[in-house]
């Protein structure tokens, strides 16, 4: 039983794939959410950015705006944002948003805010800060003290962020066990197969990229569909969340072929796949939304196609076309091609 034992220990450790989904996944796993949540709890980790949008351009309007302004401490920081931007439209940047309209009566004082922080509580920061400061600003009579304010947050806000973040992380997983059929050491020999009908290397490799492309957008589809009858996350404008869902299948789907023919062979493409699928998630925004990672997890996003995905899907759940990300999916998805292009022919001369 002791040499048996051994004998199984060894072949574990002669497994590459089963060692690095048994040590290095749950240690990137797990280091991912370790320094989001030190950076949760640090005093100088997650700040909440607002922004003072002034329509009015009455007296007591810039004195409520003034005393906004002077609401700023600690993690919170507020700005006046000039411009102002059309209403509904957001402010880049910033968590939230504190509107004083055109109408704005400084004996009947009424504000807008705006929250679209991926996590709750930031709706209620910004009436607290509105009570004080219009406690502040009646200071002289110029604004009454009470301040009606309206709120238009976005409800929901967390639930459809983790919609498409989920989608994407387990598409790459899903094409991750399609994808290494027809790879260099395929035990099922469809590779093989595929070379004694002729099919040249980039012919399989572009079989393969159009399979996966198929198999992730109706992945999508089906999670947003889904979504919508589980949970009643509706998009508001379908076909920038069908454009959105292709492209972001198609890049999965690219990226996926390219790790293939850069891995060539199936042993190291299982070894390599899932630690580069749970990077992608992690730093794309899949586990935890991108707005409360620390700067430096959050920047490689906007240089990733899973960050480009999750914000193209989430944008046009809410209505909007992303036409960067769309675009910046579209110029990833031919470049990754490319790729998988050179190295599949390189592949099959060797």
């Amino acid at each position: 039983m002791i040499a048996l034992a051994g004998a199984l220990l060894r072949s574990f450790a002669a497994d590459k794939p089963g060692l690095a989904l048994a040590f290095v996944a749950p240690i990137a796993f797990f280091s991912l959410f370790a320094l989001f949540f030190g950076h949760l709890e640090s005093r100088d980790g997650v700040r909440f950015p607002i922004a003072i949008v002034v329509e009015s351009k009455s007296d007591g309007a810039e004195r409520l705006a003034e005393a906004l302004l002077a609401r700023g401490a600690g993690r919170v920081s507020v700005e006046r944002v000039e411009p102002p931007p059309s209403a509904g439209a957001g402010v880049p940047g910033f968590v939230g948003e504190i509107r004083i309209p055109p109408d704005f009566d400084p004996g009947a004082p009424s504000v807008i805010i705006d929250s679209r922080w991926p996590l709750p509580g930031v709706a209620d920061a910004l009436k607290q800060m509105v009570a004080a400061a219009g406690a502040s600003a009646a200071t002289g009579r110029e604004v009454a003290p009470d301040v009606r304010v309206i709120d238009r947050s976005s409800s929901g806000t967390l639930t459809r962020a983790a919609v498409p973040g989920i989608a994407i992380m387990f598409i790459l997983f899903a094409l991750s066990a399609h994808a290494g059929r027809g790879v260099g050491d395929d035990e099922s020999g469809l590779g093989e197969r595929l070379r004694s009908l002729g099919v040249s290397a980039r012919g399989r490799m572009l079989a393969r990229f159009v399979t996966l492309g198929v198999i992730a957008f109706i992945q999508l589809i089906a999670i947003f569909v889904f979504a919508a009858l589980a949970f009643g996350i509706v998009t508001e404008s379908p076909v920038a969340l069908v454009a959105a869902a292709l492209l972001a299948a198609l890049a999965c789907a690219a990226f996926t072929s390219a790790l293939c023919e850069l891995c060539g062979t199936r042993a190291r493409f299982a070894s390599v796949s899932p630690i580069a699928t749970l990077i992608l998630a992690g730093l794309g925004g899949s586990m935890v939304p991108v707005a409360v990672l620390p700067e430096f997890l959050a920047a490689p996003s906007r240089w990733l196609f899973s960050g480009w995905s999750v914000e193209a899907c989430l944008r046009a759940i809410e209505g909007t076309l992303a036409a960067t990300e769309l675009g910046l999916l579209a110029a990833s998805s031919l470049l990754m091609l490319l790729v998988a292009a050179v190295f599949a022919q390189r592949n099959e001369s060797r």
